[in-house]
């Protein structure tokens, strides 16, 4: 059977089954501004039957719009109020519709203000349009090349194409293999030695922990961190900012510092030191070669030096 798309339902059919009914309702909804209209489960049931009945009766979507802004006789019909749910509005206006003739059931309706048909009666109407216009063309027969062609393309897709992990992998084989007939031949060279390993010493470390007492005594720091401690809570996108600053700032500081420390050591001038310059020299003077790791290290000389340089600085 031939099945069209929903918004393409023609509005002059009457539906026969259930999937044409949901398309002509589809189209009677659209048509009266109900797209957006959210139904409950037993509203729509009541909709539905409804149309139903009136579908069976042989009004379509356009029969339908129709009664609804009209009564039999010509006059309008009130249109739908605010509060009025589509079912309330359905059968109040279809109410005019039924037929008032002496004798009549109270099932049976006037006959529709618009006739409709079939769906297969439209569709070959529309087809003979179609072909009376000359926008249908039958699809052409192949030539006999034409069916050669058709049966080759099918012989190759059925071969299947080569696995492409397998090309992957015969394509790493072939530039293996060129890569190692460009190996030349002949003694082997030494490797070079490697460079010796870089261990920290006990002035390095104290260096670092000198510029990391300097910045955790920095004011700045200490009163952003005191704050966030008091009111329990991270550092909004402002205040990180000014704290990535003030820690920046304060690296700055203990740079400068650590280099006045090493003169002054060298001088044995310690009259002029700034107090981060003082502090660092303080760490420094406790840098000892305990074979330590640098991590254990850099805590004991953050927690020993910082007290008493903090006596010194008073």
């Amino acid at each position: 059977m031939v099945r069209i798309p929903d918004r393409e339902w023609p509005a002059t059919v009457v539906p026969g089954d259930a999937h044409e009914r949901a398309q002509a309702t589809g189209v009677l909804f659209r048509r009266l501004g109900w797209v957006t209209a959210r139904l409950t489960a037993d509203e729509r049931d009541d909709v539905d039957r409804q149309l139903e009945f009136w579908y069976g009766n042989g009004y379509c979507p356009d029969a339908l719009l129709i009664a609804v802004g009209v009564l039999p006789g010509g006059a309008r019909q009130r249109p739908r109020s605010a509060g009025e749910r589509p079912g309330e509005f359905l059968r109040s206006r279809l109410n005019g519709w039924f037929s008032d003739e002496p004798g009549a059931a109270m099932s049976e309706v006037r006959e529709p203000p618009r006739p409709g048909q079939t769906f297969e009666a439209w569709f070959a109407r529309r087809r003979k349009q179609t072909l009376d216009e000359g926008g249908y063309r039958r699809p052409s027969r192949l030539t006999a090349a034409g069916e050669r062609a058709r049966a080759q393309a099918r012989e190759i897709a059925a071969t299947g194409r080569p696995d492409p992990v397998a090309r992957v992998r015969e394509s790493e084989r072939r530039r293996t293999a060129a890569l190692d007939s460009l190996r030349v031949t002949g003694p082997a060279v030494p490797a070079a030695p490697s460079p010796p390993e870089t261990r920290a010493t006990p002035r390095m470390v104290a260096s670092f922990a000198g510029r990391q007492a300097v910045a955790a005594h920095s004011p700045q720091v200490q009163r952003i961190v005191a704050r966030l401690r008091e009111e329990k809570r991270g550092p909004s996108p402002a205040e990180l900012a000014v704290l990535r600053n003030a820690v920046r700032d304060a690296h700055h500081d203990a740079g400068l510092g650590a280099l006045a420390a090493v003169s002054a050591e060298v001088n044995e001038d310690t009259g002029e030191l700034t107090p981060p310059a003082r502090r660092i020299r303080a760490v420094l003077a406790h840098a000892a070669d305990d074979g330590l790791p640098v991590e254990a290290a850099v805590r004991l000389l953050l927690a020993g030096p910082s007290t008493e340089d903090d006596h010194t600085m008073r």
